[in-house]
């Protein structure tokens, strides 16, 4: 079966290579454009051997000695006025340069200086172009294509000094009526701008705006192929920021955008959407491409829809492409709200990778995607759970959800510098300085990047409680008192200080603003505890304390009082003072069963008025400075009466009202009377204090209808309202009229001496009021009986 393949090739019956070498011999002779009939059928039969089987005749071809003359021999061809022998020549170099080897030998020939001097065949394929004749068109414009395959051929294509007229013609080509040529063309240009250099020769192009019009109207789904390439030639052009400006300016953003939703929508071919999806990326690497999209936003959403519907093709390639352009949109600011604007992108990329788990290409394309929908929404700002002096908690919303929590992390930022990197949504933040401000953000991690900071949370750590005093000791110490002071604490952290609170055997004494304090009222010879606590508005601090003994009492303490005389009604009490004096003296004091009877800085003290044959116990009080120090108390009674029958009252019993009447002096004329006038008696009274007489004053009223033995004076320790002062005029009929003198009888005690009473009247004329003069000490020092009766005398 074999043999009989091998014999339908025309190159195994007879080797028709050989003609094309005989010829060269012979053409030296004579003109190159005349083909003898030997030629024209090699022609053909290289044709056919091509058609029949290209590689098995491409591989014999390739193998002849003369190779290079047969290639160079087959390229001069080009230029006769025979179609059909231009035609053929076309087609066996196109279909030679298809195979890597041929491509390698063709490239190897005709790049050689050499044979560039003997014929220029980019020249004559350039040529070719606009040949008459379609399949030689045809024919240059697929050699063309296979030869930009390479990064050889296209370095070769677009040095040629010809390449701009090239790339005129086959735009022109891309909307020729014969579908293979306006594919070819197509192919051309597209790979021509894979190349930088090929994008800016067609930009700069003396008539770029016919040549990116031509390649405008040709993005049309009647014909797949040719749209892909365009589409692809077009992303190219666009990819740069100059490539938009110049494309848009020339064919206008809403005729591309157009284009590309035709283009978008599925089709039965999916490199149309494919070089759709990458021309949309091209124009969105840039903001003012993606503002382009914006502006046309009615388009902009249906193209959305569109590659969303690609999403779900069945189409591996395809969908990556649809991620891969949604993943540079997502890229600007703003463009969540677009993507996500028909509510199906999130649930349809969750849907894709489901679908293509296994394709890793779509798996990170579409993490991708959903990281960079998300990075330009900043995150919650989190929350102050707990603040305290010197660490914080808080906690913030996941923000994204992931399948694998390893890709998901979030990192802390305290103060505008990143803290640290964790995968929980809480975090604590320690050593941080008590009443400090500062401002915590979150930033969520993925593989694919990282988002936008969050908005700061502000918070203010607590005032750190207060710390102890310093060197609290004592500043002096008495029997019955102490004095402590100290240094204060360094506040520089907490600002909120009230006072100190001062302790004493763990029982609050006293709160104070002050470093030092007094503390009173204590036992001699006795051991206390002094805490003094710092106090802010959070609370107490740290407590410091100290324990501080007292001063033995000792000699301060004076000596039991002594009795010189002792009396029925009376008691001559001595004393000395103590050896040894706390604090400066101030007074003695003189308590009889416990009560003050006297209060100054003698020694002695004659108390009187005495019940008889009554115990008294007495002590003797030292006042000074640092406090009291009191004697023994010391028992003593008084003597015997021996007058029975005298009914005499003693100082302390308990007094007794007596009515006392009072019988009308002779200097009182009722009958003389005004009705307005009033009656006024006073009264004294001798109050002791330290051997000396004081009398108090206290007035008495009387009228003149009422008679004075049907009323009875007040008590003298009663305080009677003086009443106002009415002064009246005198006429000449009231001359006669004396003013009323009431008798008062005022007892006067003295004491320091023989007990005896004197009894004294005095008259005081009515008309001018006597004020009552009290005294605050006198109900402790004085010894009157309250009681004491008094006599009326006539």
């Amino acid at each position: 079966m074999e043999n009989e393949l091998d014999n339908q090739f025309h190159f195994n019956q007879k080797n028709y290579f050989l003609r094309f070498q005989s010829h060269e011999t012979e053409s030296s002779k004579s003109t190159i454009y005349h083909v003898n009939k030997h030629v024209r059928h090699a022609l053909e039969y290289f044709v056919d051997d091509l058609k029949l089987d290209q590689n098995k005749t491409i591989e014999r071809f390739l193998n002849e000695q003369t190779v290079n003359a047969i290639f160079i021999f087959i390229a001069q061809l080009l230029l006769c006025d025979d179609d059909r022998i231009c035609g053929n020549c076309a087609y066996i170099i196109g279909s030679t340069v298809e195979t890597e080897k041929g491509l390698k030998q063709f490239l190897s020939v005709f790049t050689d200086d050499s044979t560039i001097e003997t014929v220029d065949i980019i020249q004559l394929l350039f040529q070719m172009l606009i040949h008459a004749d379609l399949d030689c068109v045809l024919n240059a414009t697929g050699t063309l294509g296979t030869i930009s395959g390479s990064k050889q051929g296209r370095d070769l294509l677009l040095k040629h000094v010809s390449v701009t007229e090239m790339i005129l013609n086959i735009s022109i080509l891309l909307n020729s009526t014969n579908p293979w040529i306006a594919s070819n063309a197509a192919l051309v240009l597209a790979r021509l701008t894979v190349e930088e250099v090929g994008c800016q020769i067609i930009l700069t192009h003396s008539r770029h705006y016919e040549v990116l019009n031509q390649l405008l109207a040709a993005l049309d789904v009647s014909d797949p192929s040719r749209s892909t390439n365009i589409a692809f030639a077009i992303a190219r052009l666009i990819e740069g920021e100059i490539g938009k400006k110049i494309l848009i300016n020339d064919c206008g953003q809403n005729k591309f955008f157009e284009a590309l939703l035709i283009m978008l929508k599925i089709n039965e071919d999916k490199g149309i959407n494919k070089n759709a999806c990458y021309a949309l990326s091209c124009l969105c690497t840039s903001r003012y491409g993606y503002q382009l999209c914006i502006e046309s936003i009615t388009l902009f959403y249906k193209i959305l829809v569109a590659i969303e519907t690609i999403l779900l093709s069945i189409e591996h390639e395809a969908v990556w492409f649809a991620l891969m352009c949604l993943t540079t949109i997502a890229k600007h600011d703003g463009a969540y709200e677009h993507l996500c604007n028909s509510k199906q992108l999130t649930g349809i990329i969750k849907q894709v990778q489901e679908t293509w788990i296994e394709f890793k290409d779509i798996q990170d394309e579409s993490k991708l995607l959903w990281f960079m929908l998300h990075k330009n929404i900043k995150p919650n700002r989190p929350k102050i759970d707990e603040c305290r002096e010197s660490s914080v908690d808080f906690s913030w919303d996941p923000c994204l959800f992931s399948d694998d929590e390893t890709e998901l992390q979030y990192r802390v930022i305290l103060d505008d510098v990143p803290f640290a990197i964790t995968n929980k949504t809480n975090y604590s933040i320690n050593d941080l300085k008590p009443n400090s401000s500062y401002n915590v953000k979150i930033q969520f991690i993925t593989s694919q990047g990282e988002s936008i900071p969050s908005d700061g949370t502000p918070f203010r750590t607590d005032d750190e409680l207060p710390r102890p005093v310093i060197n609290l000791h004592a500043v002096r110490i008495t029997t019955t008192a102490l004095r402590v002071a100290w240094e204060p604490p360094d506040f520089t952290t907490c600002t909120t200080f009230k006072g100190y609170q001062i302790y004493l055997n763990e029982f609050e004494y006293e709160f104070t603003n002050e470093c030092e304090t007094t503390i009173n009222s204590l036992t001699a010879n006795t051991t206390y505890q002094i805490t003094v606590c710092p106090v802010s508005v959070k609370g107490k601090g740290e407590t410091t304390s100290i324990n501080v003994k007292t001063e033995s009492a000792g000699d301060c303490l004076p000596a039991p009082p002594t009795f010189p005389v002792i009396g029925r009604r009376e008691l001559h009490i001595k004393w000395q003072p103590p050896e040894a004096i706390s604090g400066r003296f101030s007074r003695y004091e003189l308590l009889c069963n416990g009560r003050c009877i006297y209060s100054g800085t003698d020694q002695e003290y004659h108390a009187s008025k005495l019940k008889c044959d009554t115990e008294y116990i007495i002590e003797v009080c030292v006042i000074t400075n640092d406090g009291r120090f009191r004697s023994r108390p010391v028992k003593a009674r008084t003597l015997r009466d021996e007058f029975q029958n005298t009914i005499r009252h003693s100082l302390y019993e308990r007094p007794t009202h007596v009515p006392v009447k009072f019988k009308r002096a002779d200097t009182i004329n009722a009958r003389k009377v005004s009705p307005i006038m009033e009656r006024r008696a006073t009264k004294e009274m001798p109050v002791i204090n330290q051997n000396v007489q004081i009398t108090t004053i206290r007035s008495m009223q009387l009228k003149a209808e009422v008679p004075s033995y049907s009323r009875a004076l007040p008590g003298l320790f009663r305080n009677a309202p003086s009443r106002p002062i009415r002064t009246y005029p005198r006429s000449k009929t009231d001359l006669a009229l004396q003013p009323i003198s009431a008798t008062v009888i005022i007892p006067t005690l003295s004491i320091n001496h023989q007990a005896h009473i004197t009894h004294a009247t005095r008259s005081r004329a009515f008309r001018y009021p006597i004020l009552t003069k009290s005294y605050e000490r006198s109900s402790s020092i004085s010894l009157t009986d309250s009681n004491y009766a008094l006599r009326r005398y006539s």
